[in-house]
C-alpha cells in the first residue's frame, strides 16, 4: 500500500527582526506583560516593503527540497496553504512554481485561515495514497503584518511573517499518514478576518480610509475554545489509526498562544517535553507556524523516524484539522 512519508522539512523567515523591547520602544509604552508571560512572544520576524508571500515561500520550498535530497524537477505537486497571498489572483502556488523552477509541477492554494497547513497535508497525502504522485511540495506561508494595523499596540506585536514547507514522499514503508479529521462552523465566519477586497465589499477609497483592507476583530474569541477543542478531536483522530494518547511521541500545535498549549497537554496528561513551542522566537505565524514548528523540532531531533506525531490547528472560519503522521 501507498502511503505519503515527510521526506524533508524546511522553513525560513525574513531578516527583520523586531524584540518586545524594540516594539516598546516604536509605539513609545510598555507592551502587555501577558504578550510574553502567557501568550509566549518575545519577539517576531516582519517582512519589509520588498517581501511577499511568494519570497518566504520560495524559500522555504527550496530548503525542504533540499533537506529531501531532491531536486526542483522531482516535485510533481506544489500546495500552498495561506490566507495572506500574493494576489486574489493568480494562485501564490503558481507563482512559486514559477520561481522554484519546479516546472513538472501541478500547483494549487488552499485557504483555510491557520488550520490551512494541516488541511492541505491531508490533501496531499491523500493524492499521494491514491497514485499518481510521487513528490509533494506542501507550504504554508503567512504575511500578516501585511494586513496588521501597526499603529495597534493590541494587535501588531502578536503577528509575525514566515514560511515553512515540507515534501511528502510517496513510500511502501509503515510510515506517512494514519489517520486524520477536518472540522468546521461557518457560522463563526464572523469573528476576526479582512472582510474589504472580495466580491462581498470591493476596494474603494473609504474603505482603505476606515483601515477595512486591514485585519478585523468582529468578536471576541472564546479563550477556551481550543483547550475544549482539541484534545477530544486528537482523541478522535487518535481512534482512527486505533492509537491512544500514550501513543504519541509529539504534538504540534497552532502557536498562537504558549498557555493554551500547556494547558492542553496537561488534559492529555502529557509532558511539555512532547511538544514545540516556537512562538518565543518567532511569534504567531498563522499557516505556517505549524511546518516551522516541525522543522525545528525535526532539526533539533524532537522527532525523528518511526515517531508518531499529531498535529492539530484551529483557524477563524471556523477551521480546524488534526492529523496522525507516522515520521
Amino acid at each position: 500500500m501507498t502511503n505519503a512519508k515527510v521526506a524533508g522539512t524546511g522553513m525560513y523567515v525574513p531578516n527583520n527582526l523586531i524584540t518586545n523591547e524594540q516594539m516598546a520602544e516604536m509605539f513609545g509604552q510598555p507592551l502587555k506583560p501577558s504578550l510574553e508571560a502567557k501568550v509566549g512572544i518575545k519577539q517576531r520576524y516582519v517582512t519589509g516593503e520588498d517581501e511577499s508571500t511568494v519570497d518566504l515561500a520560495t524559500e522555504a520550498g527550496k530548503k525542504a527540497i533540499e533537506d529531501a535530497g531532491l531536486s526542483e524537477l522531482d516535485i510533481d505537486l506544489v500546495i500552498v496553504a495561506t490566507d495572506t497571498p500574493e494576489y486574489i489572483s493568480p494562485a501564490s502556488s503558481s507563482v512559486v512554481q514559477g520561481r522554484l523552477g519546479a516546472k513538472n509541477a501541478g500547483t494549487f492554494d488552499i485557504n483555510a485561515s491557520c488550520s490551512g497547513f494541516v488541511t492541505a497535508t491531508d490533501v496531499a497525502a491523500s493524492m499521494i495514497m491514491r497514485g499518481g504522485y510521487n513528490n509533494v511540495l506542501v507550504i504554508g506561508v503567512y504575511n500578516m503584518t501585511k494586513f496588521v494595523d501597526k499603529t495597534n499596540i493590541n494587535v501588531f506585536p502578536i503577528f509575525a511573517d514566515g514560511a515553512g514547507a515540507v515534501v511528502l514522499q510517496a513510500t511502501e514503508e509503515d510510515r506517512g499518514l494514519l489517520a486524520s479529521k477536518l472540522i468546521a462552523d461557518g457560522t463563526q465566519y464572523d469573528f476576526l478576518g479582512i472582510y474589504a477586497g472580495g466580491t462581498k465589499n470591493p476596494m474603494t477609497p473609504e474603505r482603505l480610509e476606515n483601515k477595512e483592507n486591514l485585519l478585523t476583530f468582529l468578536k471576541p474569541l472564546p479563550g477556551d475554545r481550543n483547550i475544549k477543542l482539541w484534545p477530544g478531536l486528537i482523541k478522535e483522530t487518535l481512534e482512527k489509526a486505533n492509537l491512544e494518547y500514550k501513543d504519541v511521541d509529539h504534538f504540534l500545535f497552532t502557536q498562537i498562544n504558549k498557555h493554551v498549549i500547556v494547558e492542553v497537554m496537561k488534559v492529555l496528561e502529557m509532558p511539555m517535553e512532547k511538544t514545540t513551542c516556537i512562538m518565543g522566537e518567532y511569534g504567531y505565524t498563522g499557516s505556517a507556524c505549524i511546518p516551522m514548528a516541525m522543522d525545528v523540532a525535526a532539526k533539533e531531533n524532537k522527532i525523528k523516524e518511526g515517531d508518531t506525531v499529531v498535529l492539530v490547528a484551529s483557524g477563524v472560519g471556523f477551521n480546524v484539522a488534526c492529523t496522525v503522521i507516522k515520521w
